[in-house]
């Protein structure tokens, strides 16, 4: 039976992966809507229980919409090629791969590429079907990628619904140690490429800050994985992995600041609204940056390449 931990930690990993659709550009068109009322209604029920716990940490998901945020071109070289997928022959390789095959997915939805999404979702089925995370991506899902490839929000809340379903079959099929891998490989490569895109564009400030946030997310996924280290040889290995990320992240920096609350001006007869600010937080240094992505490249190049 799964520890209530393991429960708590699945949720907070999958709730920023059902929110972060809505935090795109208006780059291509946007679909009506997706999701049915059936499919909205199960969505807004597993908002509804793991919103309490929400805050506790950010999802590796939520990197990706930083992405687009900033406004940053689309690389297809950055994209782990398709045919490595036969490279990957053990059950940690796989599992890994499948992670980074997942971030590329959304990455490449994020852009409205379409070609590339429906390449893209169809290795991440085949790899899913190969570490026996069976139906996570059936024929249905395929077929709702094809028919909305003119749609960039609809073709990211659908990389969103291939990551959800991993994570929930995972969970009832008490898989946990698959959850760590697979978080793992999706989580290094969110990293490569934010430390990719992060260059001359008018928001690497802001970037910045959002790779050093990632101190919470790797803290809870190290901790989660350090519980199961002595039952899964493959949990270990990922954690030896993940080392040299790891070591800058608790090297870095947390400003202690004061919360601030403002008021912001709204259109003449609208309630004004209040923004609040500051607070504690991890700051990423010009030299904790490369190190970072020196360190980051290194191992995502090491994963890709078995």
């Amino acid at each position: 039976m799964q520890s209530r931990p393991y429960k708590i930690w699945l949720l907070v990993l999958i709730i920023p992966a059902l929110l972060v659709g809505g935090c795109k550009s208006n780059k291509g068109k946007r679909a009506p809507g997706l999701l049915d009322d059936s499919e909205t209604a199960e969505i807004v029920d597993r908002i509804e229980t793991i919103k309490q716990v929400y805050h506790l940490s950010p999802s590796p998901a939520e990197m990706l919409s930083v992405i687009d945020v900033a406004d940053l071109s689309f690389d297809t070289g950055l994209l782990n090629p398709r045919g490595n997928m036969d490279n990957y022959l053990d059950t940690k390789s796989r599992t890994m791969g499948l992670g980074v095959y997942i971030t590329d997915l959304a990455y490449a939805a994020l852009f409205g590429r379409h070609e590339e999404t429906l390449d893209y979702l169809e290795v991440v089925r085949n790899m899913a079907e190969q570490i026996r995370v069976t139906g996570a991506i059936n024929d249905e899902l395929i077929e709702k990628a094809r028919k909305n490839v003119e749609y960039i929000d609809s073709l990211f809340n659908i990389s969103n619904e291939a990551f959800i379903n991993m994570l929930f079959f995972c969970e009832r099929n008490d898989r946990p140690n698959t959850v760590v891998i697979l978080s793992a490989g999706a989580f290094v490569e969110s990293l490569y490429l934010a430390v990719n895109l992060a260059g001359d564009n008018g928001q690497t400030d802001y970037i910045l800050q959002h790779l050093a946030d990632q101190k919470y997310a790797l803290d809870n996924l190290m901790t989660f994985a350090e519980s199961m280290k002595e039952q899964d040889p493959n949990v270990a290995a990922v954690i030896e992995d993940m080392k040299p990320i790891k070591e800058i992240y608790d090297g870095i920096t947390v400003v202690a600041g004061t919360t601030t609350v403002e008021t912001e001006k709204t259109a003449e007869g609208q309630p004004k609204k209040l923004v609040i600010g500051g607070g504690s937080k991890p700051t990423l240094s010009k030299r904790e940056f490369e190190k970072l992505k020196k360190n980051t490249i290194e191992l995502r190049n090491k994963l890709i390449s078995n």
